[in-house]
C-alpha cells in the first residue's frame, strides 16, 4: 500500500460527477467538496429529480436534471449506487461519458475488469473503498487502478480525497484485507465502544458521562500511537504495572477471547468481500 502526495493540485476547476449521493456517495461528495472542489463543479444525479435536488442542498453541490447532464464535461464520474446496479449503470451511461473522464467506482464486489469490459476500450476506471469516518475527516480510502488510468488521473483521484483522512494504493487482492481492516471496521468498533459505555453504566457513571470518557480514551489511545508510532504492545505494557488493576482486565479480555472474536471479524467481511466479487 502507498500514498501519493497532492500539494499542487487545484481542484478549483475540477468537474465531478456524483452518480448516487446516498450513505457512501454522499461523504465522498462531501470529502471532495473539503479537498477544493468547487460546490458549482460537483453535479449530483440521484434516483429522481427531486432526490438530486435533497442531496445537492445538504452537501452544498449542485443538481443535475438527469444522469446525461450530470456528467457532461465531467473530470471524475463517481459510481456511488449499489453493487447490484453498478453494471446498469455503467451501459447507461457508457455512450454519453465524456473523453478522458475517469469512472470511479464506490461499489464493493464488482471488480476493474467487469466495468472496464462494460465501457468503450481505453477507458479509464478506478476504484474507491472509502469508510464512514471520512465524513469527519478521519477515514481510511483505498484506492485501486485500472491499467488506463495515467499517473495525473491517478494524482487527481489522491488529490480529490486528501481530506478523507488517509488514501491509499491497494490491489484488487488487497480490497478484501482492506474491507476487513478498514471498510467495516468502524462498525466493529462502534459495536465495542457501545460494549463499554454499557458497562460503564452498570458500573455506576451516568450514560453521557460513561460516553464522553469512553469516547475520548479510545480517541486519546488511537491518537498516541499515530503520534509516537508506539507499537501498541509496548503501549499497552506501559500502562500494566505488575498486580495492578489494568493487567486483571487484560487478563479477563484475554479469557473471554476479544482477541479472537476480532479477528474472526475482521475475517469474516473480508471473506464476504472475496464471495461477493465472485459473484
Amino acid at each position: 500500500m502507498t500514498d501519493t502526495s497532492t500539494d499542487s493540485i487545484d481542484l478549483s476547476a475540477v468537474h465531478v460527477a456524483l452518480i448516487g449521493a446516498g450513505n457512501m456517495g454522499g461523504p465522498v461528495g462531501r470529502t471532495m467538496l473539503d479537498a477544493g472542489v468547487r460546490p458549482e463543479n460537483l453535479r449530483i444525479a440521484n434516483s429522481s429529480p427531486a432526490s438530486s435536488e435533497r442531496a445537492a442542498e445538504e452537501l452544498g453541490a449542485t443538481a443535475a436534471a438527469s444522469r446525461a447532464e450530470a456528467i457532461e464535461g465531467a473530470d471524475v464520474v463517481v459510481l456511488g449506487v449499489k453493487p447490484y446496479q453498478i453494471l446498469d449503470l455503467v451501459a447507461e451511461l457508457r455512450d454519453d461519458l465524456p473523453g478522458g473522464a475517469v469512472v470511479l467506482s464506490l461499489a464493493a464486489g464488482t471488480t476493474l475488469a467487469k466495468i472496464q469490459d462494460a465501457l468503450p476500450s481505453g477507458t479509464a476506471v478506478a476504484r474507491a473503498m472509502p469508510n464512514t469516518p471520512i465524513s469527519v475527516g478521519e477515514g481510511a480510502v483505498g484506492l485501486m487502478r485500472g491499467d488506463a488510468v495515467s499517473d495525473e488521473q491517478h494524482a487527481l483521484l489522491h488529490a480529490l480525497f486528501s481530506s478523507a483522512g488517509v488514501a491509499v494504493d491497494i490491489t484488487e487482492e488487497q480490497v478484501h484485507a482492506f474491507i476487513g481492516t478498514a471498510g467495516s471496521m468502524p462498525a466493529f468498533v462502534f459495536t465495542i465502544i457501545e460494549a463499554m459505555t454499557d458497562e460503564a453504566v452498570r458500573l455506576g457513571l451516568k450514560r453521557n458521562l460513561a460516553a464522553s470518557l469512553v469516547q475520548q480514551t479510545v480517541r486519546g489511545a488511537a491518537t498516541m500511537l499515530t503520534e509516537s508510532g508506539t507499537h501498541p504492545a509496548v503501549a499497552k505494557n506501559a500502562v500494566s504495572s505488575p498486580g495492578g488493576t489494568t493487567v486483571q482486565g487484560l487478563a479477563a479480555l484475554e479469557r473471554e477471547g476479544v482477541r479472537a472474536g476480532v479477528a474472526a471479524a475482521m475475517a469474516a467481511a473480508a471473506d464476504s468481500s472475496r464471495a461477493m466479487s465472485k459473484g
